[in-house]
């Protein structure tokens, strides 16, 4: 259905299955994402409001509109050096990407 939308130019497939989750690894995955989230606000080179952050099984999974590729290495960046971050998976799209006239 996703491919049916008018100008839909690509999909992404990131679900993942919680599964059995103990309170340990959930609050580990919380203070994770809020650690970004505060690293992203506190950083001048990011627009935080652009991501969606969500952290599941301590991967990081980073949805959003970057203004330019310095914009997305440097949140990228910031994801790696939390504590205890197993993998970081952006879907960060440029915002030049995004434009009108190249849908």
């Amino acid at each position: 259905m996703a491919w049916e939308t008018k100008g839909v130019r690509s999909v992404k497939n990131a679900i993942t299955i919680k599964g059995q989750s103990n309170f340990k690894s959930t609050a580990k995955d919380i203070l994770i994402t809020s650690q970004l989230r505060t690293a992203l606000i506190l950083n001048k080179k990011t627009k935080a409001r652009n991501y969606t952050l969500e952290t599941i099984n301590k991967n990081v999974y980073i949805f959003g509109i970057a203004m330019d590729q310095d914009e997305k290495k440097e949140v990228i960046d910031e994801a790696n050096k939390i504590y205890d971050v197993s993998k970081v998976i952006p879907s960060i799209y440029l915002a030049n990407e995004l434009s009108r006239n190249k849908l």
